[in-house]
């Protein structure tokens, strides 16, 4: 055993609670309800995932429902390959998970971010048999000192009977400090959350928990599993240009040269905006997000980032090597927070955020799907899009205009999947321009978004579409119910969305 594990343990008392990986894995029994900390993949125990991989691996027959932060894609991988999870709460990212959600091998409960604090001490779940957490260090009063995220992981060891707790040695060490945890006031005793600009700390830079509780710690020393992203596209660098062109505009005439706090959410389209930032006028920026991303990092370096508020940051290589160089720096800017600030209503509204949240299409009215192809097959989890779309400063969607080399068209009469409805959607922007729908009825809606964002593969497709249902179906909100999912049947039966 490495003694360095001895080190991270400043409470003595709790050193006799180390243990083998053995020992704690073979406390959790088949049928269990098992909390994983971590969030958007960050900071996710790593250990006791492989030391159940290895009882099943023997032919132990293990199933457990999983409930995690949000996703935490490499352990849905290890799990869901292995058969040893059966139900899962509340967001999955994996392609192996959704491959089996699909296919009708594990119950997947999906859920808003927002919502899990409140349906967890509902008990809206069950009892949490076993939370497993991962830790750079225990304080010397023995609260626990998070690694890369935050998440849930209050709530699940305030509610689990059993902790697990792993201290990651690969974690750098100098993350303590980051984080910023403050639980909100249960009802009926609510009261305003105080937090009034993005990187104030409101909450205590530990983990509560009841010392008690804490029946194994194990050692880990593996970093976090990071998705490479690949390189900017034509498409991506296009809808990043409208976008930053937008917000140009927006700076100069609505906010007084003032950029809002942005929530930029998570993969490579996020990624090339925020680098693309590096190159703009921009300065002073700041993120009110789930997620920070390595770009996220490397803008702060340049001296254009004032202040970060988060649930999470992807430890890449490069992002380990950042924080080791510039801790003092970005302790000053970052705060590492807990669900209920990240994703509360009140706090998103009080900050007056842009948030950018992407889809896999939307319809001629602004309504967007995030999560399902074909409005049947689950691709990820919904996680705070939806609530960020609602309670942001303006809410803007983006999109590539087609798929599949053409063959599917993004914009489409009606969205075969809601996330996001079209009330909590301002602005969409695209590859081939800018839909400003502020002030706008549903009508000059569709016509905006036909006429600015869509692929002119399909763009008098959907002009005369929206023709025809004003002119047969009239009303408020026009749609030709025998036609409206046309588009997609016609992409199962012949592999396009194109008319012959």
């Amino acid at each position: 055993m490495n003694p360095n594990i001895k080190e991270r343990i400043y409470d003595i008392q709790l050193r006799k609670k180390i243990s083998t990986l053995e020992e704690a894995t073979g406390f959790i029994k088949s049928g269990m309800n098992i909390a994983m900390g971590g969030y958007t993949s960050s900071g996710y125990p790593k250990a006791i995932a492989e030391g159940l991989l290895n009882r099943k691996a023997a032919g132990e027959e293990l199933k457990i429902t999983l409930l995690s932060g949000s996703a935490i894609g490499p352990i849905e991988n290890l799990m869901g390959n292995a058969g040893i999870i059966s139900r899962q709460i509340p967001m999955i990212e994996s392609k192996t998970m959704s491959q089996l959600v699909n296919q009708g091998k594990v119950h997947y409960v999906e859920q808003q971010m927002n919502k899990m604090p409140r349906l967890l001490r509902n008990d809206a779940f069950g009892k949490i048999d076993v939370a497993i957490i991962e830790a750079i260090a225990f304080t010397k009063e023995g609260y626990i000192i998070p690694t890369s995220s935050v998440g849930m992981t209050p709530h699940f060891v305030d509610l689990a009977e059993t902790v697990i707790v792993e201290i990651n040695l690969a974690q750098p060490a100098e993350l303590e400090g980051f984080h910023d945890i403050y639980l909100p006031e249960l009802p009926p005793n609510i009261k305003p959350i105080p937090l009034y600009y993005v990187n104030q700390r409101i909450g205590e830079p530990f983990l509560r928990v009841n010392p008690e509780k804490i029946r194994y710690i194990v050692e880990s020393n593996k970093l976090d599993e990071t998705v490479k992203l690949f390189d900017s596209t034509a498409v991506m660098q296009r809808i990043t240009d409208n976008l930053l062109n937008f917000l140009e505009l927006e700076v100069k005439n609505r906010w007084n040269g003032n950029l809002p706090p942005l929530q930029t959410g998570f993969g490579n389209l996020a990624s090339n905006i925020v680098s693309t930032f590096k190159n703009t006028n921009f300065h002073d920026i700041s993120f009110f997000c789930g997620n920070l991303q390595e770009a996220n990092l490397e803008l702060m370096i340049t001296g254009k980032v004032k202040a970060a508020s988060t649930g999470s940051i992807q430890m890449t290589p490069k992002v380990l090597d950042i924080i080791r160089s510039y801790q003092d720096e970005l302790k000053k800017i970052i705060v590492i927070r807990n669900t209920d600030i990240t994703n509360n209503a009140e706090t998103i509204g009080r900050m007056g955020i842009i948030a950018i949240n992407t889809g896999i299409e939307a319809d001629i009215y602004g309504n967007v799907n995030s999560s399902h192809i074909v409005g049947t097959k689950v691709v990820n989890g919904i996680g705070g899009g939806a609530n960020f779309a609602q309670n942001a400063n303006l809410s803007v969607c983006l999109i590539p205009s087609e798929a599949k080399d053409g063959a599917i068209s993004t914009i489409v009469p009606m969205v075969s999947h809601h996330d996001i409805v079209e009330h909590d959607i301002d602005v969409i922007i695209t590859d081939q321009g800018i839909a400003d729908l502020r002030g706008k009825d549903e009508v000059e809606r569709a016509n905006c978004i036909i006429h600015n964002c869509t692929s002119p593969k399909y763009r008098d497709m959907l002009a005369n579409y929206l023709k025809r249902a004003i002119e047969k179906a009239g009303g408020h909100h026009p749609q030709l119910l025998d036609e409206a999912f046309s588009w997609h049947l016609r992409l199962i039966k012949t592999g396009t969305m194109q008319e012959n």
